[in-house]
């Protein structure tokens, strides 16, 4: 069994939380929770090493409190549209040959 030191809590987040924020970037930051939560209590629970945890702390201070925010939201801006860009080609049928220009 792994984990546990805290009662799982990362499952709840990620079950009750995670996708329900009714906003990208705040979606994006509860799935970082998650992976951050569920890495102290392995870590805590003696399941993955000291390095294992750091390099899960780097990583989300590494994007949460350095990366710029502007650019983080233009990511979503463009996932998003690609997302519904994709959709729009299956609507219509259209097999997309090019993702870099949108060609019919």
């Amino acid at each position: 069994m792994s984990g546990g030191s805290h009662g799982y809590v990362y499952c709840q987040i990620q079950s009750e939380l995670c996708g329900q924020m009714y906003d990208a970037e705040l979606n994006d930051l509860m799935n970082d929770i998650v992976k951050l939560a569920h890495d102290l209590e392995w870590y805590d629970s003696c399941d993955i090493g000291e390095e294992t945890y750091q390099k899960t702390i780097a990583e989300f201070k590494r994007k949460w409190f350095k990366a710029e925010r502007e650019d983080r939201l233009k990511a979503y801006v463009d996932e998003a549209m690609e997302k519904f860009r994709s959709e729009m080609y299956l609507l219509l049928g259209v097999e997309r040959k090019d993702k870099d220009h949108d060609q019919l």
